[in-house]
């Protein structure tokens, strides 16, 4: 870090105070009420400024200096400087305004401490705060080696299993399906190839239930008459494909999420389309009897929306409403004691296609599209206060990416791009 020169100092009613320690003397020069701004940035290649302010009184009028001292969290000076203090023109009482640049400095806590001195030497009583310096909670990871969108993931066993989708770098558009699985480890940052679903399809649901994998719906083209009830069971143990009872109603773009109950997991699937008729409809597959049922539909059709599991609710996020509501940042709340569905705030960015996740009980929505088409957007909504809160956007746009968490990370995957957001370095 590296302090600023200019210090400067303006009348006003001044702050009183006592501050960490006395005034050397009567006449001593007193400051309070110190406020450093921002209060937390991110780690950047270009110099970071920081504001400072504080009150001060000098009944002499004859401030002079102000003295910063910065430490790291191990309490290691990284700077101990002195500038004069401009415009003081015989103030006793006012605001001193300054500030700092941090310069290639690594993540880190640090404490600011200031004081001032007056021109007969007699120094102020101290002032202390803190400022965080973090690194950027978004990372690039290496990518998938087939590019395709419209995939589905499922997370197990701290590996994310991404399958199906639409090719993108066939050259013909829309793509052709693929039945293709790619498994991505991220402690290793690599990825592996699984044995293929035998159907290839793009806009499907994936879930993991009772330690398997299911691959529900989608449509087998790029185009809406071919939407497909097929349900396709993973064994990761033995890496085989089996097939099950197809849901009743052929759909894709439909969100899907595992419910838990006491007689054993169970994958809820919820809107999407069938043909070109959106769907509010809501399926449940009981994987221990390979039997499906419905449940109580949405009040909102819609499809290309994110469905997920937070203290056994179920939250229905976003998507595509049709041609009057186009995309909508619609959230409800699924009761599976009540079997009712409540309208929730929805999220700030309306959007469809978005990659949910969540984290702690909170749901994480990144990216999607709407009349952008491509979003660095990242919403979390916390279902104990009812409320969304903006976080830090990704560092790439991206749309019709799929997300999953793995060891208190989210990982979005989609087309050519593999995203890593670690909460701890959230600053927002």
């Amino acid at each position: 870090m590296a302090l600023a020169a200019l210090i400067t100092a303006c009348g006003g009613d001044g702050g009183g105070g006592s501050g960490d320690t006395p005034p050397v003397a009567v006449t001593a020069p007193v400051i309070a009420n110190l406020v450093i701004t921002p209060e937390a940035a991110y780690v950047a290649s270009s110099p970071l400024t920081f504001h400072s302010a504080f009150d001060f009184t000098d009944p002499d009028g004859d401030l002079a200096s102000v003295t910063f001292k910065i430490l790291d969290s191990a309490g290691s000076t990284m700077v101990f400087e002195t500038a004069p203090v401009l415009e003081v023109d015989g103030l006793t009482a006012g605001t001193v305004l300054g500030q700092f640049m941090a310069v290639a400095v690594k993540p880190d806590r640090y404490t600011i401490r200031i004081y001032v001195t007056d021109a007969a030497g007699q120094q102020s009583n101290t002032l202390t705060a803190t400022t965080r310096i973090a690194a950027y909670p978004w990372t690039s990871k290496r990518a998938a080696p087939a590019l395709r969108e419209y995939a589905a993931t499922a997370t197990f066993n701290g590996k994310l299993y991404v399958m199906g989708g639409q090719r993108t770098d066939s050259g013909v558009v829309p793509g052709p399906s693929t039945n293709l699985l790619e498994i991505y480890d991220p402690a290793t940052d690599t990825w592996t190839t699984g044995n293929p679903m035998p159907t290839a399809r793009m806009g499907l649901v994936a879930a993991v239930a009772n330690g398997k994998i299911y691959a529900i719906g989608g449509r087998t083209d790029g185009f809406s008459t071919s939407a497909v009830g097929t349900v396709e069971q993973l064994d990761p143990a033995t890496g085989l494909w089996t097939s099950k009872n197809p849901m009743p109603i052929a759909r894709y773009f439909a969100a899907g999420a595992t419910l838990p109950t006491p007689l054993g997991d169970q994958i809820v699937v919820a809107g999407g389309a069938s043909a070109d008729q959106l769907l509010s409809t809501v399926g449940l597959y009981n994987p221990l009897t390979n039997a499906w049922s419905s449940l109580n539909a949405m009040p909102t059709a819609r499809s290309q929306l994110a469905l997920a599991e937070s203290a056994g609710r179920l939250y229905a996020v976003g998507g595509y409403a049709g041609l009057a509501s186009q995309w909508v940042g619609t959230v409800e709340e699924y009761d599976p004691g009540a079997g009712s569905w409540t309208p929730r705030a929805p999220m700030p960015t309306a959007r469809a296609h978005l990659a949910l996740a969540v984290l702690d009980g909170k749901l994480l929505a990144a990216g999607g599209e709407n009349v952008d088409r491509s979003l660095d957007v990242l919403e979390s909504y916390d279902p104990a206060t009812l409320r969304w809160t903006i976080r830090t956007p990704s560092v790439n746009a991206f749309t019709r990416a799929t997300a999953g968490v793995v060891n208190g990370k989210v990982y979005v995957l989609g087309n050519a791009l593999t995203l890593e957001y670690d909460p701890v370095n959230e600053i927002r």
